[in-house]
Formats: structure tokens, sequence, C-alpha cells
């Protein structure tokens, strides 16, 4: 079974600032869409899938794919990533019919608000910041409300997401309001971000606004997109992001006081061996140097000698991507699983893209999560990918995936902070490594 189009919500019409609301279940009520977006920074990574698209302002839908006669099934609740301003789970990277019909599971895939409307609105209240928290809030409560209808337990949610999805993921999971909406956690590829500063917020939205020279209100959305790309330059990375608030507290990069608020029974954490190759590969090779690895250690880490040693590499390319890696994804999936209150478990994707520069980079293990030979096959970071091994390394992450869909996290698979061990998948198999880098802190 195949739903794409699922309205979970609307807002007012010609509200672009508004506030979701529920809608009557049905069939697939429209065609399937994206967020207005532009082109995203990993696209020479990941393909242009995404400009298939038709793009609207009411792309409050998701999709459901679930296996024949089903009843009483997991769901995946997967939230795409983008960088907060791209991304769609109408996308047929997520098209996975063998996926769902041999894991025995249903697959919900969604759509949010995304970049500028998104995270500004008329009155310049933070909590405008969050509409996409509040989008995904609903699409949750949809999928109690329905699921069933299509062979799913509203019990057995797992919420999960990807990059900027995973960061969702992981705030609705510490949100007190979600509770009851989902039973497990999968974060995939989860930055540290912090919520954006209120003031650092707040002068963003009036760079984009400045630059619009109109109202966001009613400014037509590719002139919105225009003033969201045109301010970009001048702003911190990932400005379009949610701002402080009740709903991304300032805390919530402190993993181990956030960690205590999960209201989910189980975590499921994966990152890769060199998440920073995608955002990093197409800076000339000769611009990266040993001593600025060596500067970045001293400003991004606590002991700058352990996490040199940890880089295990003599290319300075290679050793700043996994510096940057370390700092960005590993440590907060160690961080959080070391203080969990409820079972973690902690993965390594190590199998390396063939695309020069790329190695086991950030988002290349959705390939093989959905239909990874067919789906994503003209995806830049598949580029002649071995059929075999890509068999393999599929077969291993969808049986980890559908491992913690049914059964959780055992526990013999819990991460231990006081004997840490982490499982490793490349294309060899799968075993478990200890953890050196458990003993690197941050700085800050």
């Amino acid at each position: 079974m195949d739903a794409p189009g699922l309205r979970y919500g609307t807002v007012p019409l010609g509200s672009r600032g508004g506030e979701v609301s529920a809608v009557v279940a049905g069939e697939a009520q429209t065609r399937p869409a994206a967020f207005p977006q532009r082109p995203g920074m990993l696209d020479g990574l990941l393909g242009t899938a995404l400009s298939e698209l038709d793009q609207r302002e009411d792309a409050f839908t998701l999709r459901v794919q679930a296996p024949a006669g089903g009843e009483g099934l997991p769901v995946l609740f997967f939230i795409p990533g983008g960088g907060f301003t791209t991304g769609s789970g109408e996308s047929r990277w997520y098209d996975s019919p063998a996926l769902v019909r041999n894991g025995g599971f249903v697959l919900v895939t969604v759509n949010y608000r995304l970049g500028a409307t998104g995270h500004f609105g008329p009155s310049g209240d933070p909590s405008e910041s969050t509409k996409p928290l509040r989008d995904l809030r609903a699409a949750l409560a949809w999928v109690q409300e329905n699921i069933s209808a299509f062979g799913g337990d509203p019990g057995k949610v797992t919420l999960a997401g990807d990059s900027a999805g995973a960061w969702y993921a992981y705030a609705l999971s510490i949100d007190p309001s979600v509770r009851g909406l989902a039973a497990q956690t999968l974060l995939l590829s989860m930055p540290r971000l912090a919520p954006l500063p209120v003031d650092v917020w707040l002068n963003h939205r009036a760079a984009v606004l400045g630059t619009l020279g109109s109202e966001l209100a009613t400014a037509p959305a590719p002139a919105i997109l225009d003033a969201q790309e045109a301010a970009r330059a001048g702003l911190r990375a990932f400005p379009y992001m949610p701002a402080e608030s009740a709903e991304a507290p300032a805390d919530l990069v402190r993993y181990a006081d956030s960690v205590q608020r999960i209201h989910t029974g189980a975590l499921l954490i994966v990152t890769t061996a060199e998440e920073s190759a995608a955002f990093l590969r197409n800076q000339p090779r000769d611009g990266f140097t040993d001593a600025g690895v060596d500067e970045f250690l001293e400003r991004t880490f606590k002991d700058p000698a352990l996490a040199a040693e940890l880089l295990e590499s003599d290319d300075a390319y290679l050793r700043m991507v996994r510096a940057a890696t370390l700092a960005q994804f590993r440590l907060p999936a160690l961080e959080i699983a070391a203080h969990s209150p409820v079972p973690a478990e902690v993965v390594r994707f190590d199998h390396q893209s063939k695309l020069d520069g790329a190695y086991a980079a950030h988002c290349f293990p959705l390939a093989f999560i959905f239909d990874g030979t067919d789906r994503w096959k003209d995806s830049p970071m598949m580029v002649e990918a071995a059929e075999a091994e890509t068999a393999r390394v599929t077969a291993l992450m969808r049986e980890l995936i559908c491992r913690f869909l049914y059964c959780g996290v055992a526990d013999g698979s819990r991460y231990d902070a006081g004997d840490p061990r982490s499982l490793v998948i490349d294309a060899g198999g799968i075993r478990w490594e200890p953890v050196r880098e458990a003993e690197a802190q941050v700085l800050g």
C-alpha cells in the first residue's frame, strides 16, 4: 500500500504564518509536493530528486507506505533533513516498497515548513520560529488517530529523522507536550546545533525582511526565497532554524541535561565516520593544512592532543573532516547515550562512497535504508557503487532498523559509559568496537 499526499493539517487561507490545525483523514487528497525551497547545499552529494516535486505553501502532507494485509505493525515516522531549508517526505528517495514489505512495518514520511516562511512570522515573537515543530506534532497526532487504518499500531511509533530531521526528532522527544505520541526515537546524523539566541534570530529575521523590502505575509514565495538566499551570506551557518523557546530550549545541546526529559522508551543513534565530508569536500583540497587542523583542535576540544590521536590520517583534508565530525556529530551521539535514562544504542556507519572526497559522508546511510539501488541510483554519492557491496550494506542497515522497531535496545546492546562500545557497519559486516572517542570533550 502506498498513499502519498495525505493531508495531516491545514492553515487558514492566506495565513502564511498561521498555526497548523488538524484535518479529517481520507484518501490521498493532493498531489505529492514540497514546501517552497531552493536547491540544497548537498545536492552535489544527494542529487536533485527534490526538484521533481511541485512546490506549494500548503504542503502539509505525509506519505504512508505499508505492507498489504498488515495489522498491529510497528510504525517508522521519518522526518527528512535538509538544513532546515530543504526536504520533503514525498520525495522518491523514500519510495520504499521492498523495505516495508520485507521489514513488516509501516513507513510514514512527512513534510514540514522550511526556511524563512517556516521560521519567521509577522510579529517577531520567537514562537514563530518553531512552527515546523508544531507541524510535526500535528503530523504525529494524525498518525495516532489514523495509522491503524494502514495496519500500524499507534502504540509502536518510532520517531525518527536524519540531520535537521534528527534535530527535530530529538527536540520532540524531550518535549513533554509530545508525550504519548511516540514510543522510541531513532536519530540519524544529528548535528550539534543549539537553538538560535533570540537576539541572533531577530537579526536574521531583520536581514531577510530588509532584503525582501516588503511584508513577509504578502510577498510572493519566490521573492521570499530570493531574499532568504541573498541574506544568508551575511549570517551565521544555518540561520533559518528555531530560536530559543519553550519548544526549543536553550539547553537542548547540553545533552546530559536535556536527555533527562526524554519521554520515549529507547534510543538508536547512528552517525557516519566522515559526516563532515559532505560540507567540506567542495573546498580546495590544498586549502587544508595540518596547521589549520591543529588550530581547529585547539579551539574546539578540551584535550586537543587526545582529539588528534583519534583522527587516524596523515591527509590534512581527511583529518579536518574527522575532527569536525567528532565535534559536531559523534560526540553528541555519545553524550546522549552516556546520560540517557532509557536504553540507548550507538552505531557508526563506515561504508564509504566512491565519490571523490565523500568517504562515509553525512546522509550516505539513507541510500541503504530507502531502496538505494533504485531510487538513489542517480545520486552522486552512489557513483560506481558496487552492486554486491550495496546489497550487503543495505541488508545490514535494514536489519538494524527493523530490529529496533520490533525489539528496541537489547540489554547486551545498551551503551555503557563505563565500558563504551559501538556497533560499526561497513561492507565487511557489522561488529562491536570499543569507543575511543568517549574521553574527548568539546569546549564550552
